[in-house]
């Protein structure tokens, strides 16, 4: 029988989004080539270049026909992914990210179609996350490409400004770029502070939280010091999901209006999730990171009660080691996926680490 070591302290903490950035483009005439080559000097990232499976085309021939007859094709199915060209296979693990920068050339008014196409088939894997957008045309603005963007990520966080770079520009990217990673606070986005994160973990899936400075937040991370916190909640007044916490806080109320992803302490002892908006005298704890919409974060929670559990993040304490050769249930691998062992007997599982009934397990 396999031997389960479980870790007192840690939960899923270690699944908490990182604060990397994915960079996506596409080029033609290689100007975005030379912009992207030019963004990774300023900032680290991953980057994957789009290419189109059918190699060789001439797209500048008569007065670029073949991107105009590809954008004329989406244009007028855009729900159908015939309409797409299609492009070499890409694999992206996006729960690595949690910025995206897409650069693209605009063609036509819209956005260059191999690039469509990859936000066609992975633009659900960018819900919730930043998305930043570099569009490089001669002179043509910019709208019809963000419109497209915004098309194709629905629940994507956009960053405001777009960056458009005109061609006679590319030899001057650099201060362009700057002034932009700039405009958009990028530096803030990417910066991972855990002494200021909150680890939530609900219905398999981990959330962070930025959480604000004050007694209250100080007192929480103090509870939270000695491990891991569950918090039974259930829905109220159809805009929060509400439970106690083990002990009482220290308040600093005042009149809050709020929006999808807030945390709220009420009454010192109650700890509130809100997915939708109301008005009143609470205590600010802090803001679900990367939610899009309170429909995501209703749909995340749940309908009905639903244990959630409150962790430091990045926290790596170790309290205690202990065997236990039972057979518990509830098993997710360290990217959230449930997992279902055969005949469902954890002793079937392959060697490695689980999170078991809320513990990070190391089964040998």
């Amino acid at each position: 029988m396999k031997k389960y070591i479980i870790l007192l302290s840690l939960i899923f903490s270690v699944m908490a989004i990182q604060a990397k950035t994915l960079v996506a483009y596409y080029s033609y005439t290689n100007n975005i080539h030379r912009v992207i080559s030019e963004l990774t000097v300023q900032i680290q990232a991953d980057v994957i270049r789009i290419e189109p499976v059918e190699k060789g085309l001439d797209y500048a021939a008569d007065n670029y026909a073949i991107g105009s007859e590809q954008i004329a094709a989406i244009r007028a199915k855009p729900n159908d992914a015939s309409s797409y060209p299609a492009i070499d296979p890409v694999t992206v693990n996006w729960d690595e990210y949690n910025t995206v920068i897409i650069a693209t050339p605009l063609w036509w008014g819209n956005m260059a179609a191999p690039m469509q196409t990859f936000l066609f088939h992975n633009g659900a894997s960018l819900a919730g996350k930043n998305i930043g957008l570099i569009v490089s045309s001669a002179s043509s603005g910019i709208s019809g490409v963000e419109a497209d963007a915004k098309r194709l990520v629905p629940e994507g966080i956009f960053l405001p400004p777009s960056l458009w770079i005109r061609s006679s520009q590319i030899s001057s990217a650099s201060p362009l770029l700057s002034a932009w990673l700039n405009g958009i606070d990028y530096n803030d986005l990417t910066h991972n502070d855990m002494d200021d994160k909150l680890s939530i973990n609900v219905n398999g899936r981990a959330l962070t939280a930025s959480i604000v400075d004050n007694s209250s937040t100080r007192a929480l991370k103090e509870l939270l010091a000695d491990g891991p916190v569950t918090i039974h909640m259930s829905d109220y007044g159809n805009m929060e999901k509400v439970g106690p916490l083990p002990q009482s806080l220290p308040t600093n109320d005042e009149r809050i209006n709020t929006v999808a992803g807030d945390l709220i302490l009420y009454q010192g002892r109650n700890f509130v999730i809100y997915y939708d908006t109301n008005s009143w005298n609470f205590t600010r704890l802090g803001k679900i990171d990367n939610i899009s919409s309170g429909a995501a974060l209703k749909g995340l929670l749940g309908n009905g009660d639903v244990d959630v559990t409150l962790a430091l993040s990045g926290s790596s304490g170790i309290d205690g080691v202990m065997a236990d050769g039972s057979h518990p249930t509830g098993i997710y691998d360290l990217k959230g996926v449930r997992v279902t062992p055969p005949d469902n007997d954890p002793d079937r599982l392959p060697a490695g680490i689980y999170i078991i009934n809320g513990k990070k397990t190391i089964l040998q």
